[in-house]
């Protein structure tokens, strides 16, 4: 069956449909319009805020900058505090002895102990005596017997002695050193095409200029970087050189069990 609409309710219809459609436009319209002006209000403030931003920040620099000189004395008296608090606190924590440091040549260290290894751990204190009259020791002994912490923990302590701190021992009595010098560790240079003997040797002959009867001076077996009849006669050669013309305190590790046996030969070790 079909309905026929009367002319003037279809024209209705149609006019309904149309509003309906112009309706729609004109909410688009406002909604577009106040979106643009929100948008538009956002980023104004994200300009302001950073201009404003960079206005603080400038004021703050000028600040600081008129207060320059102030504010780094500040800083040093404050690391310098800091430096003072840190080292009585591990003083008396780990029951360090206030060193005496003269203008002799003792380096006796009574039951040292080094104090990063020691952190944790049994560890077994050790006595050095490098005074006049023995101021050069050589230590022998298997791998992992604690040859290469014995050297550094007495440099260690020469280094806490000389910045004013207590050291971990139960007695220290150190003169003053004017320099100490390391040769620990066997490391190669490929930037410069140094070889680990390469290194080890140029290092060495740094030391032997440069030593005087005021350094103390640590070796850890010297001469390993070669051949053994070569590095045993380049051991020897090195130790006669600090025992005869520089004069150091100065303690070596090796494992060239030759050594030893010539030790007779040097009065000072």
């Amino acid at each position: 069956m079909t309905v026929t609409l009367p002319y003037r309710q279809r024209n209705l219809r149609s006019q309904n449909t149309r509003n309906t459609e112009l309706n729609k436009e004109i909410c688009f319209a406002v909604i577009n319009s106040t979106t643009c002006c929100r948008e538009e209000r956002i980023v104004s403030a994200q300009s302001e805020s950073a201009d404003l931003e960079a206005q603080i920040f400038k004021g703050l620099c000028s600040r600081i900058a008129d207060e320059c000189q102030d504010i780094g004395l500040a800083a040093e008296a404050v690391a310098e505090l800091d430096v003072l608090t840190t080292l009585a606190e591990v003083a008396v924590e780990n029951n360090y002895v206030r060193p005496i440091v003269d203008d002799s040549k003792k380096f006796k260290i009574v039951r040292g102990r080094h104090p990063v290894v020691e952190v944790g751990t049994d560890f077994i204190a050790n006595d050095c005596d490098l005074s006049e009259g023995n101021s050069m020791s050589l230590i022998t002994g298997p791998n992992m017997a604690g040859k290469s912490t014995f050297l550094r923990q007495n440099a260690l302590i020469a280094v806490l002695a000389h910045i004013g701190s207590f050291v971990p021992a139960e007695h220290a009595h150190i003169g003053v050193i004017d320099k100490i010098f390391s040769r620990v560790g066997a490391s190669d240079n490929i930037a410069l095409g140094h070889s680990t003997f390469m290194v080890e040797m140029v290092e060495t002959a740094a030391i032997l200029n440069q030593a005087t009867s005021k350094s103390l001076v640590i070796l850890d077996e010297i001469g390993r970087g070669t051949a053994i009849n070569d590095g045993l006669s380049i051991a020897l050669a090195a130790i006669e050189h600090i025992h005869d013309v520089t004069k150091s305190r100065a303690i070596c590790a090796t494992h060239y069990h030759e050594l030893p046996k010539l030790s007779s030969h040097f009065v000072y070790m």
